[in-house]
């Protein structure tokens, strides 16, 4: 059985999701982990997620509630476990929990792997804003800012994308847009 735990600083998993965080994304992609802690600790709008099956730890969530919308900033599942649909059955509990639009960053379809990500999350109902131009801001020094589209699940009617990206600059990264 496949569950998530929401984490606080004294969860027991938070060294397992440390380890698939940090081997999921490159470092311009993450934050540093200490400032994962201080996130969970000081901020009610974020939430960092065990994925766990049984007892063992087999992946991570972290999202964001914002003003009408939840962002996922990162979702991972360990690299030993993917392939069976547990990706797809957590996103798709998520979405069914949310009764939100829903809003993720993805890398530019330019290699196998994330045309690959992009089609999992199309298959579920998101819609890749390709024409639209989305920066993530650097998670700090040394790190450098990317390039990223949106998708979106659940897009209300005249979604405004600039306000959106606004948003997740100031709410998320803390920069002014």
């Amino acid at each position: 059985m496949i569950y998530n735990k929401v984490l606080n600083i004294c969860s027991p998993e938070l060294e397992s999701v440390r380890e698939i965080y940090e081997n999921s994304f490159p470092v311009d992609e993450r934050r540093d982990w200490s400032l994962m802690l201080e996130l969970i600790s000081c901020n009610d709008a974020f939430i960092l997620e065990a994925i766990c099956r049984e007892d063992s730890v087999v992946g991570m969530l972290s999202w964001w509630q914002l003003d009408g919308w939840r962002f996922v900033e990162h979702f991972a599942i360990d690299t030993s476990c993917r392939g069976r649909g547990i990706g797809r059955e957590v996103l798709q509990e998520f979405l069914l929990r949310s009764k939100l639009p829903v809003v993720l960053e993805v890398e530019p379809p330019t290699d196998y792997y994330s045309r690959r990500r992009i089609a999992f999350y199309q298959s579920e109902g998101f819609v890749l804003h390709d024409t639209y131009r989305h920066i993530q801001p650097s998670y700090g020094e040394g790190r450098e800012a990317i390039e990223l589209f949106l998708m979106t699940y659940a897009t209300p009617l005249g979604c405004n994308l600039d306000s959106l990206s606004g948003m997740l600059h100031s709410r998320v990264y803390g920069v002014e847009w």
